[in-house]
């Protein structure tokens, strides 16, 4: 039995890991900022505690998981969203107690960076739109004309908050007076490339790819984000994949986004850190990748597995009646519901019970009730990083440690 911390339990994919884990007979604490984060309620749960932000009180945050560290013995830290970041940038710090499951800071702000991703991907020669990057909104519309059809997103973004383009259905969802270009944060214009949305999961150790899930989602809640989920046999992301942990020496949890096109796949962005991925991905398979990888071995997920958000597909049936017939369907299909299990359903209520927060951020922030993309913000505000200073009042790590090795 290990002893496990999962970091960020309002995630759906850290629900996901939990049950995993939990289910396998290892032992998991849980943490998040707020105390009705779902996955902090599951039953495979040893003890939930809640944390300062990340984001906003840094150095009580890194103190406060550091004690659940030592006073629980835990021998295994697993983040499941951007407090990695926080958590990396001070590994020394947790190392003397347990085993941060995550590669350096400089390693994972280049791939969370879509400039620096983008950079990447021309070193190693693979496959991507037509880029611009632009530090103004001047230059942001100069892009546009240029490209014609185009996409454009910040550099620092997540969860299809923030998307500027002149195509499909998102087209004028945002404009260019609320695009807001910095040095600091530059957004990326690329040309719009029509094909069909292709994701992966993986888990690496030291360069090495040990596991992979590919999946689709064919359902989306507007046209932003996946709310039904489907492992696919897609050999071209592994490939892909493998080339990229390779080159950066990764360690922990890797998320990439493809089109698919006539020409081949075509790389969008990389998240470092888990995604919808892990829901396809067979338990046994994620658990001996997670705690016992074999070297020179690759697990791949079989596909054909499905699995939904229940809750999303109401809402996207409410909010847009056009998908009832669609979305009608999807909830009545065999796909397990994400949340919802048979014998671990308290996560399913807090689920509903975890929209305070929402309603928090919307008053701190007086954000508007119908805006389509508040709900993600929401839930990604006192967690994420965008290239801002810490306020943890420490020193980097080594940032040559686990260096970006393009060739």
């Amino acid at each position: 039995m290990t002893r496990l911390l999962i970091t960020t339990s309002r995630m759906p994919f850290a629900l996901d890991e939990i049950r995993k884990l939990g289910r396998a007979g290892h032992a998991i604490v849980a943490t998040d900022t707020f105390a009705t984060a779902p996955g902090s309620h599951s039953r495979y749960v040893e003890e939930a505690i809640v944390t300062p932000s990340p984001r906003y009180d840094t150095a009580a945050y890194l103190d406060a998981i550091e004690d659940i560290v030592v006073s629980r013995r835990i021998e295994y830290i697993v983040p499941t969203f951007e407090e990695v970041f926080y958590l990396a940038r001070h590994r020394e710090r947790f190392a003397r107690h347990a085993e941060l499951f995550a590669s350096s800071f400089e390693t994972l702000r280049t791939l969370h960076d879509k400039a620096r991703f983008l950079q990447l991907v021309q070193q190693l020669g693979l496959p991507a739109p037509r880029t611009i990057i632009v530090s103004d909104r001047g230059s942001l519309a100069a892009a546009a004309r240029e490209l014609g059809e185009f996409f454009a997103r910040p550099a620092y973004s997540r969860g299809g908050v923030n998307l500027y383009t002149n195509v499909g259905p998102l087209a004028g969802a945002l404009s260019i007076e609320q695009c807001n270009p910095t040095a600091e944060n530059p957004w990326l214009v690329q040309a719009f490339v029509h094909g069909t949305d292709v994701c992966t999961f993986s888990l690496a150790h030291h360069g090495e790819l040990v596991a992979h899930s590919t999946y689709v989602h064919p359902r989306m809640l507007e046209h932003a984000g996946g709310i039904t989920f489907e492992s696919i046999d897609e050999s071209g992301t592994l490939a892909i994949a493998r080339r990229i942990v390779a080159a950066t020496k990764y360690h922990g949890q890797i998320s990439l986004d493809f089109l698919r096109t006539p020409q081949g796949l075509s790389l969008v962005e990389c998240n470092p850190r888990p995604t919808a991925g892990v829901y396809v991905m067979p338990p046994e398979m994620f658990v001996k990748a997670l705690l016992h990888p074999r070297h020179g071995e690759t697990l791949v997920a079989p596909p054909g597995a499905k699995r939904k958000i229940n809750i999303a597909l109401v809402r996207d049936m409410i909010r847009h009646l056009d998908e009832v017939p669609a979305d009608l369907a999807a909830l009545f299909s065999k796909a397990p519901d994400v949340y919802a299990e048979a014998e671990d359903m308290v996560p399913a209520i807090f689920q509903l019970l975890s929209y305070s927060h929402v309603l928090k951020y919307r008053y701190r922030n007086r954000a508007g009730r119908n805006k389509r993309t508040d709900l993600m913000a929401a839930y990604f505000d006192d967690v994420q990083w965008d290239g801002e200073a810490m306020g943890d009042e420490g020193e980097d790590e080594d940032e040559d440690e686990d260096a970006l090795v393009a060739s």
